[in-house]
């Protein structure tokens, strides 16, 4: 059986300003799975090498899933795309439910990435497809590699999805971004380990989320939290950048 594990290259909100944004790297055997791809990813993938005394940069990253538009999730998706295009010459395969997929292109990346000048001074249009191998999340279960991967969506001001990863008997959750939700924590809670977000506004309380029963905190990480909220005395585990986590 291949390893499996995830590593924690972000944990911070929209607003943080004291983390990268959330993003975890699911490694099984020779598969790297980026989940989301943050602002400053270059930069993030660089400290978490540093920290974690392995070698990951936009090089490494063959694949990547991203679960919504906002921003602080999927900013830095412009960076991977056209590093990857123009310096390594080698597509990223890029997952999403269709949803997600439906506004990548129009609403994020267009403007700054349809248009590309030759030396000779002529112009061409890009697709999404031209830097990317674009492969929709379908119903059920999707394997990517040795990894086992189902969705369902959150609730959340957009289209959003939390997602099961499994290898062989081990899997692993995350919320991705969500109100507060006991039917997804309870699907979320089906697996060995899982990374749920706590913030505020049309976010999970950590109140919330402090009264579920002490078996479903035990294997709960939390992620995307506030810059309030301080690791080292919150009620429940939080994940901490360049963790490595496995079931």
């Amino acid at each position: 059986m291949p390893d499996f594990q995830v590593r924690v290259v972000g944990v911070g909100d929209a607003f943080t300003a004291c983390h990268y944004n959330a993003c975890l790297l699911v490694e099984a055997g020779d598969l790297r799975l980026l989940i989301d791809a943050p602002p400053a990813l270059a930069r993030a993938l660089r400290d978490l090498s540093q920290a974690s005394r392995i070698t990951v940069g936009l090089d490494d990253i063959d694949h990547v899933l991203i679960t919504h538009l906002h921003g602080d999730h999927c900013g830095g998706l412009e960076q991977l795309l056209f590093w990857r295009r123009f310096v390594t010459g080698r597509k990223t395969t890029l997952h999403a439910i269709p949803e997600v997929l439906a506004g990548l292109w129009d609403t994020r990346l267009r403007g700054g990435m349809d248009t590309l000048m030759h030396p000779d001074g002529s112009f061409s249009r890009l697709e999404l497809g031209d830097y990317a191998d674009v492969q929709p999340l379908g119903p059920g279960v999707t394997h990517i590699g040795p990894l086992k991967l189902e969705w369902r969506p959150t609730i959340h001001h957009i289209p959003t999805s939390a997602l099961r990863m499994r290898v062989g008997t081990r899997s692993i959750g995350y919320s991705a971004d969500t109100a507060f939700d006991p039917t997804l924590i309870a699907w979320l809670a089906a697996t060995d380990l899982f990374f749920h977000e706590t913030n505020f506004g049309v976010h999970t309380p950590l109140a919330s989320l402090v009264g579920l029963p002490p078996e479903v905190r035990a294997r709960m990480r939390l992620i995307h939290y506030p810059d309030q909220l301080d690791p080292a005395t919150a009620p429940i585990c939080c994940a901490r950048e360049g963790d490595c986590v496995a079931p």
